[in-house]
């Protein structure tokens, strides 16, 4: 699934299901509140394409 091609939605779904990956993200947070580093993995994570 990740040789650049366009996956189906039902197709990528139904890998899912019959592989169930142990997917796992996790970061570390400085102590300090940083808006614009919040605001670009915002972006990141909710912009299309």
């Amino acid at each position: 699934m990740q040789d650049g091609k366009d996956i189906p939605a039902e197709e990528a779904g139904q890998w899912l299901r019959q592989n169930n990956p142990d997917i796992r993200i996790t970061w570390e947070t400085a102590e300090e509140h940083d808006e614009d580093a919040y605001r670009r993995l915002l972006k990141l994570l909710f912009s299309p394409g």
